[in-house]
């Protein structure tokens, strides 16, 4: 037993049974094959509401870009999600798309751009088995950035019927996502995160639900583990 497989053993015994059973039958539907990206989003509740969407999906990791507007969430509407995700925010500057990008490049994602204008994929008709995906979404008012826009290697949309060109951002994430992840698990195989990456996730989550975590593993440690 490694020592970070013996620290979660530990903190373990301080869960409910139900509880740890419930960590572990999430974890098994996590994926980092897809990830969602929010560039520069400014009301509260739609940030917020995206996150539990992501949770929804089974999606761990979300990608924060802030330029002109600091994440923000809305307890009412989060209602805890934040803590079972993966944040990785973007604000060191002005223009942090650009890094926010290149981070997701590294990582081996392709860069998807959701918008209703110029030459871009139906959603039905996108294929997500393909390869590693982010999703971008933009802002309520002006969506996604030029810079975003002219970065991605594909741009996608939603198909519309009416009159209004399209949804709520939330809204969006939630078909987007439904969509993608209903094909992922039909698609491929591998969706699923590797052991490693769901033990680290899952010490992650038993800090963060237990009182006084830092002084048990102090504790823990003291004694030799």
């Amino acid at each position: 037993m490694s020592e970070l497989q013996s620290r979660i053993a530990y903190l373990e015994r301080f869960v409910t049974e139900q509880r740890r059973e419930t960590m572990m039958r999430v974890l098994e539907q996590r994926t980092r094959f897809v990830t969602v990206v929010l560039e520069d989003i400014y009301q509260p509740h739609n940030a917020s509401a995206v996150l539990r969407t992501c949770d929804c999906f089974g999606i761990q990791d979300v990608h924060i870009i802030e330029n002109r507007n600091s994440y923000r969430i809305n307890p009412d509407v989060e209602l805890g999600t934040a803590q079972w995700l993966t944040l990785h925010r973007y604000g060191r500057s002005e223009n942090n798309t650009p890094e926010a990008i290149a981070e997701l490049r590294r990582r081996g994602y392709r860069i998807v751009a959701t918008t209703p204008h110029g030459r871009t994929v139906p959603l039905d008709e996108f294929r997500v088995a393909d390869a590693p995906t982010a999703v971008l979404l933009g802002n309520e008012l002006e969506g996604l950035s030029e810079t975003a826009l002219e970065a991605a290697d594909e741009r996608l949309r939603i198909p519309m019927y009416g009159f209004v060109e399209s949804f709520n951002i939330s809204v969006s994430a939630a078909i987007i996502l439904n969509t993608l992840c209903s094909a992922l698990r039909r698609d491929r195989d591998d969706w699923r995160l590797p052991a490693a990456e769901r033990e680290e996730i899952l010490l992650g989550w038993l800090r963060r639900t237990i009182k006084r975590s830092a002084q048990l593993e102090r504790e823990w440690e003291r004694t030799g583990g």
